[in-house]
């Protein structure tokens, strides 16, 4: 049997919102936990991230895949391409001031023990 799913593939240029209307992408990778949580919670959590990546005709990482692939395991998983692209993607959160530091959730970490 030969299976006949077409499967969600990032084509050049995809935007966040072609990420969240596909239901076969279920799952992304958090920049920070380096695990796997669902794609509407991503979405919450780095809101002010996922909105500049709607998309831009001059610059390349203004698109989703940009950052992100296809995890080869998990095809329903968006997994960042490598660290160069994680800690882009994360610097845009630093800019924003949406995110915290590294360095400050390091702190808070220290301070918790």
């Amino acid at each position: 049997m030969v299976n006949k799913m077409k499967r969600f593939k990032l084509q050049g240029y995809s935007k966040w919102s072609d990420v969240m209307k596909n239901n076969k992408i279920t799952d992304i990778q958090d920049p920070i936990l380096e695990m796997e949580i669902d794609k509407h919670e991503f979405a919450e959590m780095y809101k002010e991230i996922v909105q500049e990546l709607q998309g831009s005709e001059d610059v390349e990482e203004a698109y989703i895949d940009y950052y992100f692939t296809i995890n080869p395991l998990k095809k329903y998983v968006l997994s960042f391409k490598g660290e160069k692209e994680k800690n882009a993607f994360y610097d845009i959160g630093i800019k924003k001031e949406s995110v915290l530091s590294l360095q400050e959730i390091h702190e808070g970490e220290n301070k918790k023990k």
